[in-house]
């Protein structure tokens, strides 16, 4: 049964007119009509319309309506507009020389309006503030990616952003409080808002992905799996992949497992030099402190060092989502070596790209 629905307006006598024009072509249709308040100013007169109009679409569209038509023509100064609102199918209440058409024709336009949603453009969910630079970062990283040549080309991005999350790793090593719920909220109102994917720009909350991802719908891209199939692609096995990360990330077996199960050797700091990587992070003049300079860059090239000197490695994760503050994704001189450090975030921002043009591809909307 197709269910259509009718914006009122001011204009109930015109909708239940349009109502019974419609059940009289086909009885056999659900028609349900929307007279929700309309709050006109004169002072704002063009924008109350829009606004208005578009709140009784989105009313309908929660009620179930495939199709929606309007009981006044208003809506045709700005049709196209109200159309790339929503993916629900409007019918313009007139004709394509502006005449309003009468009930009778205008109920057969409806009647004979397809009743598949429009495509539904591209939009990626990031669950931020873990911490605030991280989130600022991956989403510049993202818009960087992006060849677009103006803002109307780039596709749409939504940031939950919650610096209140209790700490991940804290909660890993310490037996803090459990950020699980906070992470899930955060992504249960990205999955609400109509996100295709979600993403985190933080390494060690991924440790919480399998808790919350039996109770979402929406997708993950996996910022460890992104960062491990890019170092496959690059170094093959020839790699030998030092881990620079929180000891929560570390202990986790985040890249450690994913390591082992492409068949790559995965190496971490001993005690002494994990703590550099810590100070670099959460020291008083550590990247969540604000510093990206000084005492933090020293810790963690000392670290980056000893795994160069000591396992021999040629590839090192900057596994915190801050440590790209402090150095840079490329090639660099450590330990009278040349070492190709990776930007778990630039990975993800990459991915989120090609996930991005193939979905947008073949939807043909951005």
């Amino acid at each position: 049964m197709k269910t259509i629905g009718i914006v009122a307006g001011h204009h109930q006598e015109d909708a239940l007119k349009l109502k019974a024009a419609i059940l009289k072509q086909d009885a056999g249709v659900e028609i349900m009509i929307d007279d929700g308040e309309f709050k006109i100013d004169e002072a704002f007169k063009k924008a109350d319309c829009k606004i208005n109009n578009f709140n009784a679409v989105e009313r309908l569209r929660a009620r179930g309506a495939q199709v929606i038509g309007f009981s006044c023509g208003c809506p045709h100064a700005f049709f196209s507009e109200l159309q790339t609102e929503t993916t629900t199918r409007l019918v313009d209440p007139c004709d394509e020389a502006g005449t309003r058409l009468d009930a009778a024709q205008y109920a057969a336009k409806i009647l004979a309006a397809d009743v598949k949603p429009l495509p539904k453009p591209f939009k990626v969910g990031l669950v931020g503030g873990l911490g605030p630079a991280a989130t600022v970062d991956l989403y510049d990283k993202i818009t960087r990616a992006w060849p677009a040549k103006n803002d109307q080309e780039h596709f749409k991005v939504v940031v939950e952003q919650n610096p209140q999350t209790p700490d991940r790793t804290k909660a890993l090593l310490e037996g803090g409080t459990d950020p699980t719920l906070a992470l899930y909220h955060g992504a249960k109102r990205l999955q609400e808002d109509g996100c295709d994917y979600i993403i985190i720009p933080c390494n060690t909350a991924h440790a919480f992905v399998p808790f919350m991802e039996r109770h979402l719908d929406v997708p993950f891209i996996n910022m460890q799996q992104t960062t491990m199939d890019e170092i496959k692609e690059k170094f093959g096995q020839k790699a030998r992949i030092g881990l620079l990360a929180t000891t929560g990330t570390v202990r986790s077996g985040l890249y450690g497992e994913k390591a082992k199960a492409m068949g790559l050797p995965l190496f971490v700091p001993d005690e002494k030099h994990q703590a550099l990587v810590m100070s670099a992070i959460y020291g008083p003049q550590g990247v969540k402190a604000g510093f990206t300079t000084g005492i933090c860059r020293e810790e963690l090239l000392e670290a980056a060092k000893y795994m160069v000197q000591t396992h021999d490695c040629n590839v090192l994760i900057l596994g915190c989502t801050e440590l790209p503050l402090i150095v840079d994704e490329g090639d660099a001189e450590v330990g009278g070596r040349t070492v190709f450090f990776i930007d778990p975030t630039s990975a993800l921002a990459r991915r989120v790209c090609q996930v991005a043009r193939k979905t947008i591809d073949e939807r043909g909307v951005i």
